[in-house]
């Protein structure tokens, strides 16, 4: 059911990305919208999420939680958008 329920709030996200240029990212903690220029990205976690390799977080509270679970390393938005355009090379 979350599986379902955080594909449903990432179209929601990408639905109103188009619609405004402020881009919306689902929180991985309680699923709600964040602006993405606003969250905390962790990267190079040993857990994997639905559709991708990172998870962003409304707070760096919460992302830095994951990491002392799930390993990685919190990261800006500017650093992660860096990150995925080498990836993209």
């Amino acid at each position: 059911m979350k599986t379902l329920l955080l594909t449903f709030l990432m179209v929601i996200s990408l639905i109103a990305s188009e619609k405004e240029e402020i881009k919306y990212i689902v929180d991985a903690k309680n699923y709600g919208l964040v602006a993405a220029k606003d969250a905390f990205y962790v990267i190079d976690s040993h857990k994997y999420g639905t559709m991708q390799e990172y998870f962003a977080f409304a707070k760096e509270e919460d992302a830095n939680d994951h990491v002392k679970k799930y390993g990685g390393k919190v990261v800006d938005y500017e650093t992660y958008q860096k990150l995925q355009q080498e990836a993209s090379k």
